[in-house]
């Protein structure tokens, strides 16, 4: 089966596609919460910039509200950093296991 871009490993082992698939839908799933948290995580901070600014409408100046929203994105950037991180594991490996595949 020299055509068949299936190893002989694979071959002998029963149940090995099945298990890479289940493989890629949890990379899939991880990847999927890693960009609903940075989402979250994004849209919390606006809310709370809203938040002080409708609430709070004489108590802060445009400077203040600026680096109120400095502060925020330094929240977002120390909160989404690790979540990129595994973002970009699970894109890395969705790329091996496409080519691995093929």
């Amino acid at each position: 089966m020299a055509g068949s871009g299936i190893s002989p490993s694979e071959r002998s082992e029963p149940g090995t596609m099945q298990r890479r698939s289940l493989s890629r839908a949890s990379i899939l799933g991880v990847i999927t919460i890693g960009i609903s948290g940075v989402a979250a995580s994004s849209w919390h901070s606006v809310e709370e910039i809203h938040y002080l600014k409708t609430f709070y409408p004489d108590d802060f100046t445009v400077q203040e509200v600026f680096y109120a929203s400095g502060v925020e994105l330094i929240k977002v950037i120390l909160i989404a950093l690790p979540l990129l991180l595994v973002i970009g594991v699970g894109l890395r490996l969705l790329r091996a296991s496409g080519k691995d595949s093929e």
